[in-house]
């Protein structure tokens, strides 16, 4: 694009690129899966033996934009190839982190022109490649407007993700709960109650890093209870994504990036929270709660419930619960947007007959369930 220049190549060690990542992280506003925090843990963790690609976007002299991609070649509805980019993740043979407010790293002001810069640059060098894919990008990243005569925008998927504006909350469960229904506000304190009857319920965060990576295997086993019973296998089943995130609580623990919360009632723990803090907002990124017989105890609301508190007395912003169409996050949450997965396609003849194809597949189908 005029006005902007760009320089790539094949990152060998992290680090190489970890001082401009910081530099302009602090000029960005970017999520905490944009951060060095999450990046440079998923470049040492998952990534490093798969020549991920740096891109650098520049307007004269000042770096403007950064980003991550990894090549794959791909082969979908049985008779499509295509050579592809993924920015910031890679989704196969066990690598997916589940990213999520994903982008490139940029400055506000040029944020539209860093993607129009990055993808040009990538089709130009790459003559092969066919489509580059940016998965869970907020819906601020105003991919609508990067249409262009040498490519298309796909949707491939959207997702809600739900939150909760923190700020116009009185401290105190009783001021929150009267933001719910009356029939959910009962229920929920009727949960309250029949725990409190057992004794008081205590929220701790782990004061060190060994107390948090405790608290995440305990998260892990009531994580991992709950999934088997519906015959799933969850999270941590994936052991790159588990290395992963003890690696991240690690590291980023200790600089206040990283809460695992537990919620007990005397030595039983109800429930854990594994939340990523980052410029006042708070992500949460898993969780884990016991299972009761007893369907009138509802500890995931409890335990979220106490950590709405927590995070208002902290003057903390924004409580996350992310993407998903859950229940409990319509419930608890005031405020939505959406997290969209594009895939960029060269204009090339083969997506226009997949395109048709699949129309055809969903009209006939369609025809069938009518």
């Amino acid at each position: 694009m005029p006005g902007y220049r760009i320089s790539s190549y094949s990152l060998e060690n992290r680090d190489e690129i970890k001082d401009e990542w910081l530099l302009l992280q602090a000029n960005s506003d970017c999520s905490f899966f944009q951060s060095w925090g999450w990046i440079g843990t998923w470049l040492e963790i998952v990534v490093a033996d798969l020549k991920p690609q740096v891109l650098k976007v520049y307007q004269e002299d000042q770096l403007v934009g950064l980003g991550i991609f990894i090549s794959r070649s791909i082969h979908r509805h049985l008779v499509i190839d295509s050579n592809a980019y993924f920015l910031h993740e890679y989704p196969f043979n066990g690598r997916n982190m589940v990213i999520e407010y994903n982008g490139m790293l940029s400055l506000q002001d040029h944020k539209i022109n860093v993607y129009r810069a990055a993808i040009s640059y990538l089709f130009e060098k790459g003559p092969e490649m066919d489509e580059i894919f940016f998965g869970a990008v907020s819906e601020s990243e105003r991919f609508d407007e990067l249409n262009d005569p040498a490519w298309s925008v796909k949707l491939l998927e959207s997702s809600p993700a739900w939150s909760l504006e923190l700020g116009g909350l009185a401290s105190g469960i009783d001021a929150y709960l009267s933001t719910l229904s009356k029939n959910r506000r009962g229920q929920i304190r009727r949960s309250f109650k029949l725990f409190e009857r057992q004794g008081p319920l205590l929220l701790q965060v782990a004061k060190n890093v060994a107390e948090a990576l405790d608290y995440f295997e305990g998260l892990k086993q009531l994580h991992t209870i709950r999934w088997n019973r519906d015959g799933k296998p969850g999270s941590f089943a994936n052991l790159r994504w588990e290395a992963f995130h003890r690696s991240l609580i690690s590291s980023r623990a200790p600089e206040g990036d990283i809460h695992l919360i537990k919620v007990s009632i005397g030595q039983e723990a109800i429930g854990f929270l594994y939340n990523l803090i980052w410029r006042d907002r708070v992500y949460v990124l898993q969780t884990g709660f016991r299972q009761y017989d007893d369907k009138r105890l509802m500890p995931g609301y409890v335990v979220h419930l106490l950590a709405i508190e927590h995070y208002v007395k902290l003057g903390l912003h924004v409580y996350d619960l992310m993407h998903g169409d859950s229940l409990y996050k319509r419930i608890l949450c005031n405020r939505k947007e959406r997290l969209n997965w594009y895939s960029v396609q060269r204009n090339r003849w083969k997506f226009v007959l997949e395109d048709s194809a699949v129309g055809l597949v969903r009209a006939v189908r369609g025809k069938f369930t009518t």
